[in-house]
């Protein structure tokens, strides 16, 4: 899409937006000028902890697994994350995805990076966002964030949803974008090769030329909110977790299990956990969750009879040494 184009949408867009949970005036502010005050190197307990900074990419291999869940047409409720489950689900024609994250500001990336597909070319996208290892030559990219780039996107921002575009003119405008990178995202962000294998929607000319039409035909919904204790409403097709269950014992990932596949309609699917360097014949190492423990954890969870499907892993990817990842599926 480009701006010659953009009034053409421009009905869509704002209806996509009025859709949209937008947040409470004073809760906006806050996250709007705490934002502020990290990228301005001052000390903000909301961001005293991992899961308040951003991650920029998956750190899964959602290309091994999205092809196990039928998601054309269909509902998906996924963590937000870094927003790539999102537009992964997108790509592969979800009718309607709702993004559940503890961290807000995921709702903020995930429009940032769906009006970068919208606006420019899959180059320029990676040269805005990524930031380790994106060239040989260079060890960070000094363009990341860049004000040339982001000012070709802003006006499909501000149509996408409002909010995200007050967050992100606020900070390039004031901040560069080394800054930015460095102050709200986690640094935990794979080599180029890596991202793009793992990413069904950047392996392509193709995919993401035909994800910017889907963008258009997907609703979005965002709840902010910890799994545990938010009431979640309706039910879905397809429901993925990604490695939460990692950070909690496997009672934990047993009760976790139980309330999501209330939300879950027949036949659906749920992604328990998603779980790095291990398939069903791996030897549980006791420094790690017990969710590795697969004796244990297919025990604890017999009720749902999980399945286990192991592909190549994202170390597997990086090292070219064919070590899997897997995850922990229950069909209802």
């Amino acid at each position: 899409m480009t701006n010659n184009n953009l009034n053409s949408n421009t009905s869509h867009i704002e209806n996509h937006l009025l859709k949209n949970n937008i947040l409470e005036i004073d809760d906006f502010e806050k996250l709007l000028i705490n934002a502020i005050k990290k990228c301005k190197g001052e000390y903000v307990e909301d961001f005293s902890h991992n899961f308040s900074l951003i991650y920029p990419f998956t750190t899964e291999n959602i290309a091994g697994y999205i092809n196990q869940f039928d998601l054309n047409d269909k509902t998906l409720l996924t963590v937000g994350s870094s927003g790539d489950q999102i537009i992964n689900g997108i790509l592969y024609g979800c009718k309607s995805i709702t993004s559940l994250d503890v961290n807000p500001y995921t709702k903020f990336y995930t429009y940032l990076k769906l009006s970068c597909i919208l606006e420019i070319q899959k180059d320029e996208f990676l040269k805005f966002l990524c930031f380790k290892d994106y060239s040989k030559y260079y060890r960070f990219n000094p363009d990341i964030f860049n004000i040339k780039t982001y000012k070709k996107i802003k006006q499909t921002l501000s149509l996408l949803d409002y909010e995200s575009y007050l967050i992100w003119d606020s900070l390039f405008q004031s901040f560069e974008g080394k800054t930015i990178r460095n102050e709200l995202f986690a640094s935990d962000e794979s080599e180029l090769e890596v991202i793009l294998k793992c990413n069904p929607y950047l392996q392509s000319e193709i995919s993401y030329q035909e994800i910017r039409e889907k963008i258009k035909k997907t609703y979005l919904n965002f709840i902010i909110g910890d799994l545990f204790k938010i009431d979640i409403k309706g039910k879905f097709n397809n429901i993925w977790l990604s490695n939460i269950g990692t950070y909690f014992g496997i009672d934990s990932v047993k009760e976790m299990t139980k309330k999501m596949s209330s939300n879950l309609n027949d036949d659906g699917k749920l992604l328990i956990s998603y779980l790095y360097r291990i398939t069903k014949d791996s030897k549980y190492n006791c420094e790690f969750s017990n969710i590795y423990n697969l004796e244990k954890a297919f025990e604890i969870l017999n009720e749902y009879n999980p399945d286990i499907i192991s592909f190549l892993g994202m170390d597997g990817i990086k090292n070219n040494n064919g070590k899997k990842d897997s995850v922990l599926i229950y069909k209802k």
